[in-house]
């Protein structure tokens, strides 16, 4: 099924949703760079605009690839200085420690580096850049002393009459306090929306301290605060809201494609895979006792079947196999979350643990069965939930017809799923941009000229810090 689709298709609008993925914020900063730097041109003329530029691109560098490339240093110093080789993952769950047999020493190490390279790069873009920002434009300035710029009180009025604008580590201290360390570190290091927003406040407050001027000062609060909701949140808001207004649920596309390649061979109508999956859950279900967290082991939930009377060895082994939905917890432990138990006891044709384990893995950049990765227990039940979701879709939408790869084909059902992906994306990644590029930084210099007057960006560059005006 899969052959139809190329599969570079596939990777790219995967690249979309992945968190360790700069590519849609390297776009959106694209588009914002080049918006606000034409806003300052109308502005201030080539020498706003040439700060600005520069200002942008040199940020964007330390803000995409600052943390992650200090923090590859960081790997080498430890691997050849300290001697640790051991960098897995210290995220850390009911169903995954992947951490467990780290030494104090290198998840101290892993957790030093991370805000070591967090350290660094908001000092460069905070308190360096705009040092060397500033003396370049205070030196373009001297060479073009006598050209004048417009104001910002003319790119008000322009504006204005624009139509077109259970299990431990071995750390002896607070337990808790650590482990939200290392869940933090694993944050930092594997999501994007965390380093970037870890780099804002550094590079807020350097910004902040070496403004030249009030407005600028205000300038910089206003855009860099309302910028922090355009860059991490508004994109996935926006596909988020289009999915419910359509109907439709928000899937990994690898995810797309293994729901196809499974249903393909199915060979069941629409209504059939809706009564599977509607089928009422074994009460037997309801008498299973779970740890405080929600999680089983294997071990203690074949010997409560023992206990209920539960003989049936289909049960047994679907139990065995969904604990392989995740490694062996402590490289020992077979273990089940709740909802897997559930998945156990359907008898819908989607609680198929290989299905479900060649699925979620996909989804998750193959973190899911990696024993030296983490994704927690939630996030893997939520692209669990989007199987179930994406599954109706298709099965409502068939109804009486038979659901098997010429049907899967002919509809196109992989084809439009992952065209409006990619729509749903790009209009969010429109918005986001059109508010970096285009709505803050009309807002931003509308209101200093309404805070502190029609004043020139001369006149921000010769400002005085204490001057209220």
């Amino acid at each position: 099924m899969t052959s139809i689709i190329d599969k570079s298709i596939i990777s790219g609008l995967s690249c979309l949703k992945n968190p360790t993925s700069t590519i849609s914020t390297l776009l959106i900063e694209s588009c914002c760079t080049s918006g606000r730097t034409y806003q300052s041109y109308k502005r201030g003329g080539s020498l706003e605009a040439k700060e600005r530029f520069r200002e942008e691109v040199t940020c964007a560098a330390f803000w995409l690839w600052g943390i992650k490339g200090l923090n590859k240093l960081g790997d080498l110093i430890g691997k050849y200085v300290f001697k640790i080789n051991d960098m897995t993952d210290t995220g850390k769950d009911a169903l995954r420690n992947p951490a467990y047999h780290m030494s104090n020493k290198a998840k101290i190490f892993k957790f030093s580096k991370i805000i070591s390279s967090i350290i660094i790069t908001t000092g460069l873009i905070g308190f360096v850049v705009p040092r060397i920002n500033h003396a370049i434009t205070d030196k373009m300035m001297k060479k073009n002393k006598q050209k004048k710029l417009p104001d910002m009180g003319n790119y008000i009025d322009n504006t204005k009459n624009n139509n077109n604008s259970k299990y431990e580590t071995n750390f002896k201290g607070n337990s808790a306090i650590f482990n939200g360390i290392m869940t933090a570190t694993y944050n930092l290091e594997n999501k994007n929306s965390w380093r970037l927003i870890s780099t804002d406040a550094g590079m807020l407050a350097g910004r902040v301290y070496n403004a030249r001027h009030p407005a600028e000062r205000f300038e910089y609060l206003f855009r860099d605060l309302c910028s922090m909701f355009f860059y991490n949140f508004s994109t996935s808001l926006v596909v988020l809201g289009l999915n419910k207004l359509f109907k439709k649920t928000d899937i990994h596309p690898k995810a797309v494609s293994e729901v196809c390649e499974f249903l393909k061979d199915k060979n069941l109508t629409g209504k059939q895979i809706l009564a599977s999956m509607d089928a009422p859950i074994d009460n037997m279900f309801y008498k299973i006792k779970f740890n405080a967290d929600g999680s089983i082991s294997l071990q203690d939930l074949l010997a409560q079947f023992k206990a209920l009377g539960i003989f049936d060895e289909h049960l047994k082994q679907k139990s065995t196999e969904m604990s392989k939905l995740q490694p062996l917890l402590k490289g020992e432990i077979s273990i089940l979350s709740k909802e897997q138990v559930k998945d156990v006891f359907s008898k819908s044709i989607t609680a198929d643990p290989e299905f479900l384990s060649n699925a979620i893995n996909e989804a998750s950049g193959k973190r899911a069965l990696a024993i030296d990765k983490f994704i927690s227990a939630k996030e893997c039940q939520k692209i669990r939930e989007s199987i179930d979701g994406y599954i109706r879709e298709i099965a409502n939408k068939a109804g009486d017809k038979i659901i098997d790869g010429k049907y899967l084909k002919n509809n196109k059902v992989l084809r439009k799923t992952l065209g409006r992906i990619a729509l749903f994306h790009i209009l969010g990644m429109a918005v986001s941009a059109f508010g970096l590029a285009i709505l803050i930084p009309r807002l931003q210099i509308f209101l200093s000229q309404k805070l502190f007057g029609k004043q020139s960006f001369e006149d921000i560059v010769n400002g005085n810090k204490k001057d209220g005006k």
